[in-house]
C-alpha cells in the first residue's frame, strides 16, 4: 500500500510543523489579530502521482477560536465533512480514507469553518492516479507489462465554487416602540424605562444567554447588557426594557442598541440584520407647543447606485480601482456598505460609511485575472435597505510580444 504508507509519512512529517503552527495562533490570539480560518492538504502532496489504491487523505483545519468544521472535497463532491473531536482547540488534523475507483486526474480541495460560521480560503492538492500494471498471458509463464505513462496536458485548474449551506442566522425586526416612543420630552435627570418590542426573523432561537447591548451614542446611564426575558422562537416577538435616566442638560439625545448571541456575535435590525434599534428623547422644560416639529417619518427605502474607475468592463491586472456608491433617501441615509469581491475570492465587506450619502473605496492593485464584483448597501434610521445590485469587472493579463500588447 505505497499511497497509505506515503500519507503516514507526511503525517509523521508534520507532526513537529503542526506544534509551530498551534504555537503561531496562541501568539496571534494573544496578540489580538483577526486571523481567519485556514486550511492545508497535508498528504497525498500537490503534483504528486499515485497507483489507483485505497489512500488516506492528511488535512488541518486551523483558527484562533476554534473550528468548527473541515470540510474535504474530490472534483468538486464533497468527501468529507465534519466537526472536531474538540471544537476549542485552534488546529485540528483529520484523516479521511479515499478509494479511487479509475485513473485519471483529480483536484482535491479542503477548507475549514471557525464557529463564526466564517470558512477558509481553498487549499488545493492536484493528484494524478496511474492504471494498475497488467498481467498478460504467454507461454513459459505470466510476463509483467509495465503500465503506460501518461503525460497530463497542462490545464487550468478550476477550484469550485461552493455554497456551504449556513449555521442559523441571528437576525432581528423591529415592530414598536411600546414605552417612551421618539422624542419623549423629559426633564433633565429623570428616569424612564424604554420597552422596545422586537421580532425574531432570524432561525436561531433566542435564549437568555442572548443579550441587549449599548452599541453607540448617548448611554444615558442605561443598565445593559440585560439577558432577554426568556426564549424568542423565530417569527415571535419579545419586550425589550431598559432602565435609563435623562442627561442634566436641555437638548436631543440618541442612544443605539443591538443584540448579542451567545458567541459574542453582535446583530440588529433591517434587511442585513446589521442596523441598531434606539431611543430618542427630548431634554427641556420647555412647553409642548413651543417645542420643534418631530422630523419627517421615514416612510421609503433608500436608493443607492455604485460604479468604478477607470470605467469600462475590464481592467489589466496590476490597476487599483475605485469603487464610489452614492445614497438618497426621504429623511436621510445612515449607513452604506461596498462589497467587493476579487478574482477567486469570496465577498468583503470593504468599508462601511455612516451617515453620509456617498461612500468611496480605492482596491487593488489586483494581479489575478478572472472577474470581479461588486455591490453597495444603502440603509436609513428606521431599517429600510436597499441593494445596489452587482457589478462585474473582467480583470486580464496584458502580455507584451513582438512589440505588441494584447490581452488574455
Amino acid at each position: 500500500m505505497p499511497s497509505k504508507n506515503l500519507a503516514m509519512r507526511n503525517t509523521m512529517g508534520t507532526r513537529i510543523w503542526t506544534a509551530g503552527v498551534i504555537a503561531a495562533l496562541l501568539l496571534a490570539g494573544c496578540g489580538g489579530s483577526a486571523t481567519g480560518p485556514q486550511a492545508w492538504i497535508d498528504a497525498p502532496q500537490h503534483n504528486s502521482t499515485h497507483p489507483v489504491a485505497p489512500m488516506e487523505i492528511v488535512l488541518h483545519g486551523a483558527d484562533p477560536g476554534g473550528v468548527a468544521a473541515v470540510e474535504l472535497s474530490v472534483n468538486g463532491e464533497v468527501l468529507s465533512r465534519r466537526p472536531p473531536d474538540d471544537a476549542s482547540t485552534p488546529l485540528v488534523i483529520q484523516h479521511v480514507d479515499w478509494d479511487p475507483q479509475a485513473p485519471g486526474e483529480y483536484v482535491l480541495t479542503a477548507r475549514a469553518q471557525n464557529h463564526a460560521g466564517a470558512w477558509s480560503p481553498v487549499a488545493v492538492a492536484n493528484v494524478t492516479l496511474t492504471g494498475p500494471e497488467v498481467l498478460a498471458e504467454i507461454p513459459g509463464g505470466p510476463v509483467i507489462l509495465p503500465s503506460a505513462t501518461f503525460t497530463p496536458e497542462p490545464r487550468q485548474i478550476i477550484v469550485p465554487t461552493w455554497t456551504p449551506t449556513p449555521a442559523c442566522v441571528d437576525k432581528a425586526g423591529f415592530v414598536a416602540d411600546v414605552r417612551v416612543p421618539d422624542n419623549t420630552l423629559l426633564p433633565p435627570g429623570g428616569t424612564f424605562h424604554k420597552i422596545w418590542r422586537l421580532r425574531n426573523d432570524g432561525t436561531c432561537p433566542w435564549t437568555d444567554a442572548y443579550q441587549v447591548v449599548f452599541s453607540d451614542g448617548d448611554p444615558m446611564n442605561n443598565n445593559t447588557p440585560l439577558s432577554l426575558p426568556g426564549e424568542v422562537q423565530p417569527g415571535d416577538t419579545v419586550d425589550i426594557g431598559v432602565d435609563m435616566v435623562a442627561p442634566s442638560r436641555d437638548g436631543t439625545y440618541r442612544g443605539n442598541y443591538l443584540l448579542q448571541n451567545p458567541q459574542g456575535a453582535t446583530f440588529g435590525v433591517g434587511a442585513s440584520g446589521q442596523t441598531a434599534f434606539y431611543v430618542q428623547i427630548i431634554v427641556g422644560t420647555r412647553p409642548t407647543a413651543t417645542l420643534p416639529p418631530p422630523p419627517q417619518p421615514d416612510t421609503q427605502a433608500p436608493s443607492v447606485g455604485i460604479s468604478h474607475t477607470p470605467s469600462g468592463s475590464s481592467v489589466p491586472t496590476g490597476n487599483t480601482i475605485t469603487f464610489t456608491a452614492n445614497a438618497s433617501d426621504n429623511v436621510g441615509v445612515t449607513r452604506i456598505d461596498i462589497w467587493v469581491t476579487a478574482p477567486g475570492q469570496f465577498p468583503v465587506l470593504a468599508k462601511t460609511c455612516n451617515n453620509t450619502t456617498s461612500c468611496s473605496y480605492t482596491g487593488g492593485p489586483y494581479n489575478t485575472q478572472g472577474n470581479l464584483s461588486y455591490f453597495a448597501i444603502a440603509a436609513d434610521a428606521a431599517g429600510h435597505e436597499t441593494n445596489s445590485g452587482g457589478h462585474t469587472i473582467t480583470i486580464y493579463i496584458v502580455i507584451a510580444q513582438s512589440g505588441t500588447r494584447r490581452g488574455v
